[in-house]
C-alpha cells in the first residue's frame, strides 16, 4: 500500500472510506456499488472494519490477538463484507476491532492491502490515516448527529431510501489515488 506518514496519519491515497451518520443509512450499498462501478476495469479490494465480534469461519481467519480478528472473506454468508465481494471486489477482509485498540491495529490491517483501490467501511479508520476519498453517509433531511465527522471534511452523501445524490461515475482511479472529476 503506498503509505506516507504525516503528523502521525498515514496518508492513504488509494483508499475511499465510507463511514455513516447511523446504522442502516447505506454504507455497504454505496460501497458495493462503487465497487461493481470500478471492478470491471480494475482491481478493487474491500474491507470493512467492525467494532463488534461477530462469529466467524476459521478458514477464513488470516489473524488473531485477543483486540483484532482479521479474516479474508468468502461468498458463503450475507454479511456486509460477503457483499462487497459479490459486488466485483478480488478480495474482502473483514476486521473485528475493539475501537480502543483501532489505532494498534491499523498497521497489521494495511500491511495486507494491496496498492489498488481499498473501498473501506469504517466508523473510525478517519481518525488515523488521511484517503484519497472520505464519503459520509446520512438519509435525506435526517441532521448530522455524528459532527464529529465533519472535522475531518467529508463528502455528505444523502440517501433517499432509493438512490444516493453521490454520482459515483464522478469518481477517477489514476497513478494509485482515488480522487473526484470537476
Amino acid at each position: 500500500m503506498n503509505r506516507e506518514s504525516i503528523n502521525s496519519t498515514i496518508k492513504l491515497p488509494n483508499l475511499l472510506l465510507i463511514a455513516g451518520n447511523g446504522r442502516n443509512v447505506g454504507k455497504t450499498t454505496l460501497a458495493c456499488r462503487i465497487i461493481a462501478h470500478f471492478s470491471e476495469k480494475i482491481p478493487v479490494t474491500g474491507l470493512k472494519i467492525s467494532p463488534h465480534f461477530h462469529e466467524y469461519n476459521e478458514a477464513e481467519l488470516i489473524f488473531k490477538n485477543e483486540h483484532c480478528i482479521i479474516l479474508l472473506e468468502s461468498k458463503n454468508h450475507e454479511k456486509d463484507s460477503s457483499r462487497m465481494l459479490k459486488a466485483g471486489a478480488d478480495k474482502v477482509f473483514f476486521a473485528m476491532i475493539k475501537p480502543e485498540f483501532l489505532e494498534d491495529s491499523v498497521q497489521k490491517i494495511l500491511e495486507m492491502l494491496p496498492p489498488n483501490l481499498v473501498v473501506c467501511e469504517s466508523g473510525g479508520l478517519h481518525e488515523f490515516v488521511t484517503t484519497g476519498i472520505f464519503l459520509m453517509v446520512k438519509r435525506t433531511g435526517e441532521e448530522i448527529v455524528k459532527s464529529h465527522l465533519l472535522k475531518y471534511e467529508p463528502i455528505i452523501v444523502n440517501n433517499d431510501g432509493k438512490d444516493f445524490d453521490f454520482d459515483i461515475r464522478r469518481l477517477v482511479f489514476s497513478n494509485h489515488k482515488i480522487s473526484l472529476k470537476p
